[in-house]
């Protein structure tokens, strides 16, 4: 498949653009950034319909409260997130550098913070897509940057799970096989044209790192991918842990200890173990997304209050880096456990809304599995991303897109 490196240098941004622009929050007032659809569940790299952008907006908290001067603008990137050589007009049906204005305020809350919602603009054209914060009109302050996608539906595909077929990965991993149907009109020459992405529960990292070559069949107008090797096989990984912080009031679940404070309330998360030494165990989770709300006032989303967390592991084996990641910190390895000498616990303290969310630890250490495990019955999330760059164009379109869940 092919690779594409954009020269293009993006006018104005606050870095030579030969890299990829990642989702992150770049201002420590700023708080629970994320493209809301019409789904209750949140989580990272949302891919939209073309043509149903307006329906969804960019959300994030200012927990400085000193109103400053911030603008929107949004950037089309290729199939490897650096910036595409579109010209604005080419993928925005109105003007970017947008000012937001008129904030709404919290409500009763201990935190008070400023809610932005920020309208995605009609886009022209699929792909990939930053939304973008700055400050004061200058581009190199950059507040946050959120990733989502725009997907056309032309190229339809059919897939289906299995477990490894090796007896090495049998009971830990899982396949997906995926063939596609591609309309004569696209003009098909090759596996150049396209960029294949398999995503597992919304990560933003590809993990089928090398597909095979595609067989194409003419009369179908198909084309298959005979994966011998295995390319298609994931870690199972384990069902995401849970805990619910809606409440400062009543422990709901996974809550081990609320502390009322004058300016925060504390939540304690109960005493986590590994699990991967232990036989797989089937939980609902929410595949590492996670859902804003106030136990005590559902219905206004300007009433959950923001709370300190701390996530709290127990482990013979303090020395190694152990993070807590999942949808709402876009699995980023950010958050790291310390350990406590007063408890005997790995901890993190985290400030988050109010809500429900999905997380895992994880080690910066890949063969480190006894943390969560790896279960062929693990129920995940897969998506599969088409990219194909259009003959005469020079851009990656994102022309078709499907999400699975294994086991179902």
């Amino acid at each position: 498949m092919k690779t594409y490196i954009s020269l293009l240098l993006f006018l104005g941004l606050p870095l030579t653009i030969l890299s990829q622009i990642e989702s992150r929050i770049h201002h420590s007032n700023i708080q629970t950034a994320f493209i809301q659809t019409a789904e209750k569940y949140i989580h990272p790299n949302v891919v939209l319909n073309l043509g149903s952008e307006n329906s969804s907006s960019l959300k994030f908290d200012d927990l400085g409260l000193n109103y400053p001067s911030y603008y929107f603008r949004i950037i089309h990137c290729q199939s490897n997130w650096t910036p595409s050589p579109l010209s604005e007009i080419e993928y925005l049906s109105d003007f970017n550098d947008i000012p937001l204005r008129n904030p709404e305020s919290s409500l009763g809350t201990k935190v008070p913070y400023l809610h932005y919602t920020v309208p995605i603009p009609s886009l022209k054209v699929s792909g990939n897509y930053i939304a973008m914060v700055y400050n004061k009109r200058n581009k190199k302050d950059t507040v946050l940057c959120v990733r989502f996608s725009v997907a056309e539906q032309l190229v339809k595909m059919q897939t289906s799970f299995s477990y490894a077929k090796t007896n090495a990965l049998r009971y830990s991993h899982q396949t997906i096989d995926f063939k596609l149907t591609i309309p004569p009109n696209l003009n098909y020459a090759g596996d150049e044209q396209l960029s294949i992405q398999v995503r597992q529960n919304h990560h933003s990292i590809n993990l089928l790192h090398h597909l095979p070559t595609g067989q194409f069949n003419l009369q179908e107008n198909s084309l298959s991918f005979p994966f011998f090797g295995q390319e298609n096989a994931f870690p199972g990984s384990n069902e995401f842990r849970l805990i619910d912080l809606r409440s400062s009031q009543q422990k709901l679940s996974f809550v081990d200890q609320i502390i009322t404070s004058e300016k925060i309330n504390l939540i304690n998360s109960q005493i986590e173990q590994p699990q991967g030494l232990y036989p797989y165990v089937q939980r609902n989770d929410l595949n590492g997304s996670y859902v804003i709300e106030s136990y005590e006032n559902r219905e206004n989303p300007l009433q959950a209050d923001y709370v300190q967390c701390t996530f709290r592991l127990k482990t013979k084996d303090n020395l190694e880096e152990i993070y807590v990641v999942g949808g709402f910190n876009d699995y980023s390895l950010s958050s790291r456990l310390q350990y406590n000498p007063s408890s005997g616990l790995l901890e993190n303290k985290q400030i988050l809304k109010q809500g429900i969310y999905n997380y895992q630890f994880r080690s910066k250490n890949p063969p480190n599995s006894t943390l969560e495990g790896n279960y062929a019955q693990t129920e995940n999330l897969y998506e599969v991303l088409i990219y194909y760059q259009k003959p005469g164009t020079r851009y990656d379109a994102l022309v078709g897109y499907s999400s699975v869940v294994s086991g179902q």
